[in-house]
């Protein structure tokens, strides 16, 4: 079922009481859903209209999609298009020279049209093997099974910067981005970006066939690796919910928010050290699933087949979105009160020596988005 909403319905925008906003939700069709702070929200229950803040998931089925439109005293005009099978989320960092605004890509596709940015503003979008530093422009990012990056230039430029090194690409061309080895840049003929797309996804669904079953086997004994100690993480982090959600509200004094800080200081910085690599593997899995209900990825692995290990982690699953949704909420929670004073959220970059199954993803060479 389509749902538009209207010019005039753009003005009625329901806040969220607690939570930064980012955008809201301007369009969606199909199953479109939200996690937010531990709830599966379907688009019905936000309203189009609706307030859409840090953190939130915005993720979508097949042959659905979705249209967020940020919003924000210093945001120019910017649209977010999430496509079919996709899953992403925002997050705001601010800085003394401006504001970051970062999409974070879990899987699938999202095309970006930003008609241009306020000096000092910064937009990107981050993949597990590319960050993209956005100039006023149109673009696409899509990533494939096996995590290769592609981005299409519509309109403008966009700056890559992945392990292999940082190219700058202006409109009319396409640039893919691997795990290893320099970025490509390539034009697009015809200006068909459809038809390049299409191209390329079944050429990376031709290679992922063939390796289907290693990266199955990977990702799920990382999983299982990571799973006790996200859950133990959690257990420690989630003491401290409360507190904060009551610090955010109604504010205490600055003894109170350096006393909250300093208490969850250990326990913030452990969850850091998981929750990035865990909530890549999470995202994966569930982009393999869908290629291993079709027979592709079919293995066994430690005793275990496959189908059983795709099957305990449906059963797991929603359980576990939702405690990574919580966890981002508290890192929300905790920014806030952080900015009342100074300082950054401790371990906030993946520590080294974590790497995902087959390396890559924000390696520390990659460089930071340009300011604009």
């Amino acid at each position: 079922m389509k749902r538009f909403l209207g010019s005039a319905m753009l003005a009625t925008i329901v806040a969220v009481v607690g939570a930064q906003e980012v955008g809201i939700l301007s369009y969606a069709e199909g199953d479109v859903k939200i996690v937010r702070e531990g709830l599966m929200l379907t688009s019905d229950g936000v309203g189009l209209g609706g307030a859409l803040v840090v953190s939130d998931v915005i993720q979508t089925g097949v042959d659905a999609f979705a249209e967020i439109a940020l919003t924000g005293a210093d945001v120019a005009t910017a649209t977010l298009r999430i496509d079919e099978n996709s899953a992403y989320y925002l997050e705001i960092h601010d800085r003394t020279s401006g504001t970051d605004t970062r999409i974070r890509l879990l899987h699938g596709s999202v095309r970006v049209a930003v008609e241009g940015l306020p000096r000092g503003r910064r937009l990107s979008v981050q993949t597990p093997t590319a960050v993209l530093g956005v100039r006023g422009t149109e673009f696409d990012v899509l990533l494939s099974p096996d995590e290769a990056t592609l981005l299409g230039v519509r309109e403008g430029t966009v700056e890559l910067s992945a392990a292999g090194g940082n190219v700058r690409a202006d409109a009319g061309n396409a640039v893919e981005a691997l795990a290893s080895g320099a970025p490509v840049v390539a034009g697009v003929p015809g200006g068909d970006f459809q038809a390049y797309y299409d191209d390329w996804r079944e050429l990376r669904r031709r290679i992922f066939r063939n390796g289907a079953p290693v990266f199955v086997a990977a990702y799920a004994r990382r999983y299982d690796d990571l799973l006790p100690t996200f859950e133990t993480a959690f257990d420690d982090l989630i003491r401290f919910r409360d507190d904060l959600e009551q610090l955010a509200k109604t504010p205490g004094s600055t003894a109170d928010d350096i006393q909250i800080k300093m208490a969850m200081g250990p326990a913030l910085t452990r969850m850091r050290s998981v929750q990035p690599l865990f909530e890549n593997v999470v995202y994966r899995l569930r982009d393999l699933r869908r290629y291993h209900e079709e027979g592709i990825g079919v293995t066994s692995f430690d005793g275990v087949d496959s189908g059983t290990f795709f099957t305990r982690f449906e059963l797991e699953e929603t359980l576990v979105l939702s405690k990574l949704s919580v966890v981002r909420h508290i890192f929300s929670l905790y920014n806030q009160i952080d900015r009342r004073g100074f300082g950054d959220m401790p371990g906030g970059a993946l520590p080294e020596g974590l790497e995902r199954p087959f390396g890559g993803g924000a390696p520390p060479s990659m460089g930071e988005p340009p300011t604009l």
